[in-house]
């Protein structure tokens, strides 16, 4: 039996639904719904319930569970110690990074880097959900928090301020709040989709209601297109703000949090060669821009 069957069990079992499980796979939806049918059928037992708010493992589903994923990490494993004996400045290194990440800030690094090392290949993955580097979705990720997994090394590499901003043609239409409680008054743009507990969605949804959010996207390049032409206000990394005088910062003494940027890898690649080249490039790379993060130059 093809072990592709046992790859769409489990993101639907980790998802609880057929549309999520494709979005993490980088599928059609009838395809996964197609492959759970498959797999049923072969072992002709029902693993999933279908219910109106997604799908549940049956008994039999949660029994097997288990088993599967212990196969996965050994396959996973396995394919991490070969992967780790590279010695050689050379091969594909996968990165994960944040959108805002990824294309302001990582990108240019990564050039410089391949400049060095130009027999390394990249492949670069942006996205606001986290890839699993346990089941080698990536080598590499950058993050806004350390997961403390048991399996992943890790390395805090330094903070991200982050701001309340506005542009000054939202200012000559609307004019500029006074104080945190006229914010109530005013439009936000905000993230279309995303975790749960990402942090600036978060942070927005202690000042701005549902109803105030006028226009929601997925991407920061986005955001900022809407935040030029006068949409809204929007919580956005220092880093990402244009320098040209377009942008105001509003009560920095009351919206300034940091967060943590952690760079992770599997503790079986850590010791292969380009990872750790790439790891401490990185690494420096953060020390010398440590202020540009926190918004102090």
């Amino acid at each position: 039996m093809s072990w592709d069957l046992y790859r769409y069990f489990l993101a639907v079992a980790e998802t609880g639904s057929l549309s999520a499980a494709a979005r993490q796979l980088s599928v059609s939806q009838p395809t996964v719904g197609r492959q759970i049918a498959e797999l049923e059928k072969r072992v002709e037992t029902r693993l999933f319930e279908r219910a109106s708010h997604g799908y549940l493992l049956t008994s039999a589903g949660q029994q097997i569970r288990a088993r599967i994923e212990r196969v996965s990490a050994d396959l996973v494993g396995a394919e991490q110690q070969i992967r780790g004996m590279d010695k050689s400045l050379s091969g594909l290194i996968r990165v994960s990074a944040t959108e805002g990440f990824g294309s302001y800030w990582l990108t240019p690094k990564l050039s410089e880097f391949q400049e060095r090392h130009p027999n390394i290949r990249f492949e670069l993955m942006l996205n606001i959900s986290v890839v699993d580097l346990r089941r080698r979705e990536a080598d590499i990720a950058l993050r806004l928090a350390n997961p403390r997994v048991s399996d992943l090394v890790g390395r805090k590499v330094g903070q991200a301020g982050f701001g309340l901003y506005g542009a000054k043609a939202y200012f000559e239409k609307k004019g500029m709040p006074k104080t945190m409680a006229d914010l109530i008054h005013h439009d936000f743009v905000g993230w279309q989709s995303g975790p749960g507990d990402f942090v600036l969605s978060s942070a927005l949804e202690q000042l701005a209601t549902p109803a105030q959010i006028k226009f929601r996207c997925n991407t920061v390049a986005a955001q900022i297109a809407a935040v030029s032409h006068g949409i809204g206000l929007f919580l956005v990394p220092h880093y990402l703000v244009p320098r040209d005088g377009r942008f105001i910062r509003l009560f920095p003494q009351e919206i300034g949090q940091k967060i943590d940027i952690w760079l992770l890898t599997h503790r079986d690649l850590v010791k292969a060669q380009r990872m750790r080249a790439l790891l401490d490039f990185l690494y420096d790379k953060f020390q010398s821009d440590r202020k540009m993060f926190l918004g102090e130059g």
